[in-house]
């Protein structure tokens, strides 16, 4: 396996086709590879994708579900990561779905989908199922039945209301695109391919933004002149908490955009790419040579660490992303870049910069008393880079 580090290589290699590097597909019949099946993260067949309607005042709709559920649970730890699991997956279950996923009505109970899903990937992480496959399968088979019931549920949900739906504008989330797509194209598109793309379209805007906007809050708790010079830009182009951000207002948040991109140079939610094997030898930047099937991946953590490229590399700096030199804005690449660019890239932007805007506009963020202010967040061993639990305050803005 070799992983590249060098930005140079990393641009040589995520520029080639992907008949050139296809992906690294799953071993077949494991359960990882069941669950994802064929969808987008994972497999090398044609898929359709569709660019999400850009809709700031839909995701602020769920911003304010979330204000308002937290308004319940101010001034005591709350684990931030699980806070915000609820609010990516609200998220996503109506821009992307047309589905309410009732994620952000109680902090109490587990939303349903939220729970079959952490079931699931709690077997997938467990080291004992990594040596012996074949141990305990039937509650894991059990629970995946269980989220593919879920999934294709919401997928003749939605067939079913666009059938009877007058204004195709109306259709403005990912799987009414998806179906609309396929059926001016005439694509035969089966609800099992389609249930393969949902399911890595969730795991990969789920998981990730939710890690991310995680270890914003963190640092906006940790450094509190930083949150309060991030809340003065709220609040001097956004006003007052009820008013909802525009896309052209958004562009304006400056220092709120620098401290995300630092946030996510420090701890990228991918670390590295999927594997991917050249199919003939490739000769990267005219310097090295990589032989035809090699197991290459792009090791993202390293490029945005590398103190070369990034003054005090490993310090929460937002300020290198105000007017970023050609240098760091080439080399800041945590949704990859190329052919193999994110789909998600603006959409997780966008969705980021709403939340944390709003969260300032009502709360102050701090550590609880005694919390360490920690140099490096502790991280669990997943699929994707999770932090490990941390607690924060939210106490509403006197």
């Amino acid at each position: 396996m070799i992983h590249i580090t060098d930005i140079e290589y990393a641009k040589s290699f995520l520029s080639e086709s992907v008949h050139t590097i296809p992906k690294h597909e799953l071993p077949p019949k494991t359960p990882l590879s069941i669950f994802l099946g064929k969808g987008i993260s994972v497999s090398n067949r044609d898929v359709i994708t569709i660019s999400l309607t850009l809709r700031p005042d839909m995701v602020a709709e769920c911003a304010n579900e979330f204000i308002t559920l937290l308004n319940k649970w101010t001034d005591i730890p709350i684990d931030v990561l699980s806070l915000m699991k609820r609010f990516t997956a609200q998220v996503l279950g109506k821009l992307a779905f047309k589905y309410d996923m009732k994620a952000l009505d109680s902090l109490e109970e587990q939303p349903y989908v939220l729970e079959i899903y952490n079931k699931i990937f709690q077997h997938f992480l467990n080291l004992l199922f990594f040596i012996f496959p074949f141990l305990n399968l039937l509650p894991l088979k059990r629970n995946m039945k269980e989220f593919d019931n879920f999934i294709f549920k919401m997928i003749e949900q939605r067939k079913l209301e666009m059938s009877k739906a007058k204004n195709e504008s109306e259709n403005t989330d990912l799987l009414a695109g998806i179906l609309e797509y396929a059926s001016h194209e005439e694509y035969n598109y089966t609800n099992k391919e389609l249930r393969d793309d949902l399911v890595n379209y969730f795991l990969a805007g789920h998981d990730t933004t939710s890690t991310s906007i995680s270890i914003i809050l963190y640092y906006l708790a940790k450094y509190p002149d930083i949150q309060k010079k991030a809340r003065e830009e709220v609040i001097n182009v956004l006003g007052s908490a009820s008013n909802l951000p525009t896309s052209e207002n958004l562009k304006n948040l400056k220092y709120l955009t620098a401290i995300i991109m630092e946030s996510l140079r420090l701890y990228p939610p991918a670390i590295i790419t999927s594997y991917r094997k050249p199919t003939k030898p490739l000769n990267l930047s005219n310097k090295i040579t990589i032989p035809k099937g090699a197991n290459i991946a792009v090791n993202f953590w390293q490029i945005h660490r590398n103190p070369d490229i990034w003054n005090d590399a490993d310090k929460f700096i937002p300020e290198r992303f105000i007017n970023p030199t050609k240098e760091t804005k080439s080399s800041w690449i945590p949704f990859s870049i190329g052919p193999r660019n994110c789909l998600g890239q603006n959409f997780s932007m966008m969705g980021q910069k709403v939340v944390i805007a709003l969260t300032l506009l009502n709360f102050e963020i701090l550590l609880p008393l005694n919390a360490p202010h920690l140099d490096e967040i502790p991280l669990a061993k997943t699929l994707l880079l999770h932090p490990k639990k941390i607690d924060l305050i939210f106490s509403k803005l006197k």
